[in-house]
């Protein structure tokens, strides 16, 4: 395994600068400083609550002698467990007691006592759990919309004017600001969503985003047509889900030149202050042409060629026919990798040993099945697709912006149809290996958490989520229940099992995330932030902390936690531990949705 690399430190250092931000970013409160670096003793549980059918475990840190008992509302018990044995926990210091109340089945509310007495918060069990989270998680890529504005209908008390029309986005080195000469070729790049906390909008990024999203589509289509929530139609005769998709695939397309290639970002030249979009004017550009961006838009293309094809043929050919375009750029120039121009600051998204091999895997993947759908697997284009791929084994890397490996093979292994059976095999056994790893740390894991060591880095609540994502998919090919139990864990980590007794989504549970690093949240003068955020999480990175007082954009010496699970501030200024991001929030809503999808049928 490789372990993933959070997101560029280029991308931040330096240049994150707020407005005001010496006054709100160093003025933390104790309180939270507290609940930064010290464990919660108490029972820490999923605060949303739990399927009848599946896995629950509560953790309660300590060594305490006493047993659990569980009653519903009328007093009544319905479960006695004695004390468990006692586990450490590296990642937070912690001794930790697990006790496992899977027994209780029955829809209804029910409390924990201790001794007697009554701990913790009251714990649901029943149908539709997730439903919400999965509607807010979704809904929340509306929120990012560029180039139009967000009304009271659609975002109720977050309604916004519209910013970044992208109109005339230039190309980046052809005018006098970036070292060019004469006005600059400009170019009309409307639409997308805006990546993170900042206004960028990035092809790499976006890449794994909707093919993240498009997964939860061709995963449990039943569940996502089922799904609805408030957000404006432009084509009806699309799921929801797709509509949304739609808004940010539109702006991928405008980034491709005449001649195939992608260029990396639209944004500044410098990440704007703490303000709404309308108010962040300066010049935006298209940032070089390189493989990587349109490697990731040929295998994002390729996969919606797939999934519109029945709605939209005409779209869906023009997404293929771009595909194609874009990936043969890619294998007439192999390595004109990303690069960041010295006098651009915004996000690199480029891990600085790239080899593009991941990129080329996945989007020969994708490609091979788009032309199978288009009826086209027996051409010559398509039987390059499938030599490249057959050329270009995967590996036993986990799935993140930077590396699309184990995205193939998820392709390939839940393709048998149309790939042939070694490569099925190969690629099954990739994710299987993967699996089953996750589920043997997450089995032997205090927490009972599926996490490896390289988890706990920048975005660590993101790789949780795509380590339930590959047990999810280990669950979809054998139909083995434990697989989904480890997945339930991930989920239930992100949702309050965690030593910060919080769930790490805006708007949900007991305790949630109120200060996210997130420019329309922070600007907005709206008390309550954006719901259905998943914010980045704890890790040992502390990028963003002002140990000597002399860089006012960043944190001052709060979270000082020496253990990666506890490293974690709710505060606007720690963009390291507290930022969003669409890469974030989508394998939030594959594994939510597919929880919801698998047990609710």
């Amino acid at each position: 395994m490789i372990a993933p690399k959070g997101r560029d430190l280029k991308y931040i250092l330096g240049m994150d600068i707020h407005k005001n931000a010496s006054r709100t970013c160093v003025a933390v409160s104790a309180a939270v400083s507290l609940l930064a670096a010290v464990a919660v003793a108490g029972p820490l549980v999923n605060q949303l609550g739990f399927y009848p059918e599946a896995e629950k475990t509560v953790v309660y840190p300590g060594n305490d002698a006493a047993g659990l008992e569980v009653r519903d509302m009328n007093g009544k018990t319905v479960l006695t467990l004695d004390a468990p044995m006692v586990y450490d926990w590296d990642y937070s210091g912690e001794e930790i007691q697990t006790f496992d109340i899977s027994a209780v089945k029955t829809p209804g509310t029910y409390r924990l006592f201790r001794g007697g007495t009554y701990v913790g918060s009251p714990i649901l069990v029943g149908e539709g759990v997730y439903g919400d989270l999965v509607k807010a998680s979704l809904k929340w890529f509306y929120y990012q919309r560029a180039s139009m504005p967000l009304t009271l209908q659609y975002a109720g008390k977050w309604a916004r004017a519209a910013g970044h029309m992208d109109d005339k986005v230039i190309v980046y080195g052809s005018d006098a600001a970036t070292g060019g000469k004469g006005a600059g070729k400009v170019f009309n790049s409307a639409r997308g969503w805006y990546d993170a906390g900042d206004y960028g909008k990035y092809i790499v990024n976006s890449g794994i985003t909707v093919w993240t999203l498009l997964e939860i589509y061709e995963n449990f289509p039943k569940y996502a047509d089922s799904l609805s929530w408030n957000i404006p139609r432009e084509f009806d005769k699309l799921p929801l889900l797709l509509e949304e998709v739609r808004y940010n695939l539109d702006w991928m397309l405008t980034m491709q030149d005449k001649d195939g290639g992608v260029y990396h970002k639209v944004s500044t030249l410098k990440f704007s202050g703490s303000v709404q979009p309308e108010d962040d004017t300066a010049p935006r550009y298209a940032i070089i042409k390189n493989v990587t961006a349109s490697l990731d838009f040929a295998g994002v293309m390729a996969q919606a060629s797939v999934v519109y094809r029945k709605f939209d043929k005409a779209y869906a050919d023009k997404m293929l026919k771009a595909a194609e375009s874009a990936y043969a750029w890619a294998k007439k120039n192999p390595k004109a990798f990303y690069k960041q121009p010295a006098d651009v600051n915004t996000g690199s998204y480029a891990p600085g040993n790239e080899d593009g091999k991941d990129e080329f895997r996945w989007a020969a993947a994708e490609l091979y099945r788009a032309k199978a759908a288009a009826g086209a697997k027996g051409d010559k284009a398509a039987a390059g697709y499938l030599k490249d791929l057959k050329m270009n084994a995967f590996t036993a890397n986990g799935a993140w912006w930077g590396d699309m490996n184990m995205i193939a093979a998820f392709r390939v292994a839940l393709d048998s149809a149309v790939f042939d059976k070694d490569l099925v095999a190969a690629a099954k056994k990739t994710v299987m290996n993967e699996a089953n790893n996750l589920r043997a740390v997450g089995d032997t894991s205090a927490y009972r958490l599926p996490a490896f060591p390289w988890s706990w880095n920048w975005g660590s609540n993101s790789a949780m989520a795509n380590n339930g994502m590959v047990l999810v998919h280990a669950y979809l090919l054998t139909g083995d229940k434990s697989y989904l139990d480890g997945a339930q864990q991930c989920l239930d980590y992100l949702l309050g099992k965690n030593p910060m007794d919080m769930t790490y989504v805006t708007g949900f549970g007991y305790r949630s995330p109120r200060n996210p690093h997130h420019r329309p949240s922070e600007s907005d003068k709206v008390d309550d932030p954006v719901p259905g955020m998943l914010v980045g999480g704890p890790h040992l990175g502390k990028q963003d902390i002002d140990l000597e007082g002399k860089e006012p954009w960043k944190c001052s010496n709060y979270a000082v936690a020496d253990k990666p699970a506890l490293a974690y501030l709710d505060n606007r200024c720690s963009y390291a531990t507290n930022e969003v991001a669409i890469n974030w929030n989508a394998p939030l809503a594959y594994l939510a949705a597919a929880l919801e999808a698998i047990y609710n049928k």
